[in-house]
């Protein structure tokens, strides 16, 4: 594609619909919330919708990007604080939430967000996980359900359901999958949601834990 192709004005020739969406994006304030830096997740994985979701809440909360921390630990979400204009911090696999937990008691006026897949919260963090809720820290977990390990090519994970084919159960998946809900409902967490990546929309409006 010649540079002459958008000569002439933006996008000249996109049809007016979509130069329309592009603008409309651009002035809506999503943009200050995201980096330059591009996923690269598998076409039509989830994770997408929950990135516009959270840059959707974030520009309906106003909260400034000095003001926010995001923390990730392994896994498909591990670079998610590469995609977001603030604070970031990109740990080790399962130890998001402790880390999260330190920087919220070090500076409580920050807005904490941790991202974390299903093995990385609940498969090697698991342990974590009801201490970061006993303790009640103002932080806002995002958990990834994908119920496979996605990124390392499908392998079971902690919420696979019963009797699913996956790369380390070619006869289906023997175990029971962990409920993440029930389990923060009996760690008597203060606030839980569960919604659909595929609904962006209805998603950002969950409200902030």
């Amino acid at each position: 594609m010649s540079d002459s192709t958008f000569s002439g004005g933006e996008y000249p020739l996109l049809d007016s619909e979509l130069r329309h969406d592009l603008e409309r994006v651009a002035d809506s304030g999503l943009l200050d919330y995201r980096s330059e830096a591009l996923p690269t997740w598998c076409p039509g994985c989830g994770y997408y919708g929950i990135t516009h979701a959270l840059a959707q809440a974030l520009t309906e909360l106003s909260i400034e990007n000095h003001d926010l921390v995001v923390i990730s630990g392994i896994g498909c979400a591990g670079r998610y604080p590469f995609f977001f204009r603030g604070y970031g911090f990109h740990g080790v696999h399962g130890r998001a939430l402790p880390i999260a937990s330190g920087v919220k008691i070090a500076n409580p006026d920050l807005h904490v967000l941790v991202v974390g897949g299903d093995g990385d919260g609940l498969g090697i963090g698991g342990g974590h996980l009801p201490h970061a809720i006993r303790r009640n820290v103002d932080l806002t977990y995002i958990l990834f359900d994908n119920g496979i390990y996605g990124l390392t090519k499908g392998q079971s994970s902690p919420t696979t359901p019963s009797g699913q084919i996956t790369g380390t159960h070619p006869y289906g998946n023997p175990d029971e999958p962990l409920d993440p809900i029930l389990l923060g409902l009996s760690y008597r967490a203060s606030f839980l949601g569960h919604g659909y990546a595929g609904e962006p929309d209805r998603l950002k409006d969950i409200p902030p834990g």
